[in-house]
């Protein structure tokens, strides 16, 4: 895959390429040291036949953009220069493909711009951008996030280290907010794994089930799908509003509930999802066996290719 990159310079109005793997992004930028900034990641299927892409969920994906900068008190992201970045990458990526490649992601993010120690003259006379910036950049799906749609993952559940909605309360702790600041997720991810699980999921300290590091939960009961209550202290997650779309379209009943441990094991089945993923099977939370249903995880899949 080519490694395109777009930057924005949201205060000029503009929008430059240059390649990923060339040095961009000053010390001094706040979304280096601080997280000071936001992201989205969208799933971009193509036609082999026409070479045509369609980028899933992306009004959503740009609506949570928008609110994220909101909560962070960043500028209000310029739709037409993100529009026109993702579409410059997706342009360059498609012109290079292998016939092999359906899917890739694209994501994109705006910082804060450059700390308030920076010399901005300085920086201007070299180009850099002062004030609030953007970029977008290809990813590829890697092979194990596709063999995780059907084989599932094991899910060990951590504490998230606060109550079920705090941040009602509390909106400085930006919950809800999908923001650079990502360190927790990793750490929590690395956590899982040297468990011998997968995936974690997070659960607030009063015990209600909240997300994945990078993916919301849905669990089947009867003829309804279930999902924590965002409120409750995650991210309102596009796929999950996707699968819901679906669910609603195909018949069944849908609700945002406090869900338990238990709730999860007992469930008919239970799915991870996450734009590039998708939905992957739960098949077991701190060892204990979570019933699958094939033809379910299916319908999921195409519900969130479906928008």
């Amino acid at each position: 895959m080519q490694t395109a990159l777009a930057l924005i310079d949201v205060d000029s109005g503009t929008v430059t390429t240059a390649d990923l793997e060339t040095a961009q992004f000053p010390v001094e930028d706040l979304a280096i040291h601080r997280g000071e900034g936001i992201f989205e990641t969208v799933l971009v299927s193509v036609d082999p036949a026409s070479g045509s892409t369609r980028i899933h969920s992306e009004e959503p994906h740009f609506a949570r953009f928008q609110q994220s900068a909101a909560m962070l008190d960043l500028p209000a992201p310029p739709r037409e220069l993100f529009d026109e970045a993702v579409a410059t990458v997706i342009a360059e990526v498609v012109g290079s493909l292998e016939e092999s490649v359906t899917e890739f992601s694209v994501r994109y993010a705006m910082s804060r711009g450059l700390d308030s120690h920076a010399d901005l003259s300085a920086h201007r006379s070299v180009g850099t951008p002062a004030r609030a910036r953007g970029w977008a950049f290809p990813i590829a799906v890697a092979p194990a996030q596709r063999a995780q749609r059907t084989d599932g993952v094991r899910v060990v559940t951590l504490d998230r280290g606060y109550d079920a909605y705090l941040g009602e309360k509390a909106p400085w702790l930006l919950i809800g907010a999908k923001t650079l600041s990502y360190a927790v997720n990793q750490a929590a991810a690395r956590h899982a794994v040297a468990q011998g699980a997968d995936e974690a999921l997070f659960v607030s300290h009063d015990g209600l089930v909240l997300e994945g590091p990078t993916s919301n939960l849905v669990i089947l009961r009867g003829d309804t799908l279930l999902t924590p209550d965002p409120r409750a202290g995650l991210l309102h997650g596009t796929t999950q509003r996707a699968v819901f779309a679906g669910a609603e379209a195909a018949g069944l009943s849908t609700e945002y509930a406090d869900l338990t441990v238990e709730d999860v094991v007992d469930a008919d089945a239970a799915w991870l999802v996450s734009s590039v993923r998708t939905a992957v099977p739960v098949v077991a939370v701190n060892g204990r066996p979570v019933a699958r249903d094939l033809d379910a995880t299916s319908r999921l899949h195409a519900w969130v290719r479906a928008v």
